[in-house]
């Protein structure tokens, strides 16, 4: 059997991408020699491995099979490459996997602090709402709010979240300040009912009674901006909202608080690059913790 290493690279790709293009991208080539690899490896497994659709790939049952066996190549020699190299340095690649708001209002502004402590250190942001599977490899690590599942990871508590109300002045001077439980001459801005828990969603429908829910979304960005142009009172992180000259919180207090989880596999505890980017992002929730609680209050 001639099969090569570096054709399962290429198969691992694909897998994470879905499409020739995005694996192209990420191996930082072009799509024709995605396909040519896929091809040899079919060939010298003598099976076929993907599905070829319009946009997307899909892979055979025994492509999954390989896939997974690959994966367990790909992390030994993960492990490996970290366990020879020198333990003060950390090198190479990791992906960071969270939510926009995270990555932009939290992590964004420190990332030079992390790139002065380790130079060889690259970090890929995977920014989004979806589910990424660490047992899988889709990242290294997560910084969510919901932490992902599975006996293999390492959830670690790096933090505290709090949400409150906010609108703009102008929005305030139009239709004056509600009152919790009385918002029936208001609009709400909220995240979509899949986004909070059922203790902070039977909270936020008892504060926001009688007003009417012009908009929901995933994106923080979205209900800021819907907020600051005076569309309505919105919830938002309070790091976000405090940190928004154009906005005001409503009331004082918070609406609800979330645990903020990092979650990474345990294979790669020893990791020096992934210590390095958990240690990282660990100290900067610590510095954050005010702000993030919605105990600091922003002065205008």
């Amino acid at each position: 059997m001639d099969m090569r290493w570096d054709d399962l690279r290429y198969l691992l790709s694909v897998a994470r991408q879905g499409s020739l293009a995005g694996a192209a991208r990420e191996l930082r080539v072009d799509a024709t020699t995605v396909g040519r690899r896929l091809a040899a490896l079919e060939k010298a497994l003598g099976t076929r491995l993907v599905l070829r659709g319009s946009r997307t790939l899909g892979l055979t049952e025994d492509a999954e099979a390989v896939v997974a066996r690959a994966r367990e190549m790909e992390d030994a020699l993960r492990l490996l490459h970290d366990s020879v190299s020198d333990e003060a340095k950390a090198e190479g690649t990791v992906r960071l996997a969270a939510t926009e708001y995270l990555a932009q209002a939290l992590l964004a502004a420190h990332l030079g602090e992390l790139h002065a402590r380790h130079p060889g250190l690259n970090l890929e942001l995977v920014v989004g709402t979806d589910v990424v599977d660490l047992q899988r490899g889709d990242a290294d690590l997560a910084l969510r709010l919901i932490p992902p599942r599975g006996d293999a990871l390492v959830v670690r508590k790096v933090g505290e979240i709090a949400f409150a109300m906010y609108a703009s002045r102008g929005y305030l001077r139009r239709r004056g300040a509600p009152r919790p439980g009385d918002f029936r001459e208001h609009t709400v801005l909220v995240y979509r009912m899949a986004l909070t828990s059922g203790e902070e969603s039977e909270e936020l429908k008892r504060v926001t009674a009688g007003g009417r829910r012009l908009l929901q979304s995933n994106s923080t960005a979205v209900l800021r901006e819907a907020a600051a142009a005076g569309l309505g009172v919105a919830l938002l992180p309070c790091l976000s909202g405090e940190r928004d000259a154009r906005l005001t919180r409503v009331g004082a207090g918070v609406l609800a608080k979330r645990p903020l989880w990092l979650t990474f596999h345990k294979d790669l505890q020893r990791s020096p690059r992934v210590r390095a980017v958990s240690d990282w992002v660990a100290e900067v929730c610590r510095r954050e913790k005010a702000g993030l609680a919605g105990t600091q209050v922003a002065t205008r």
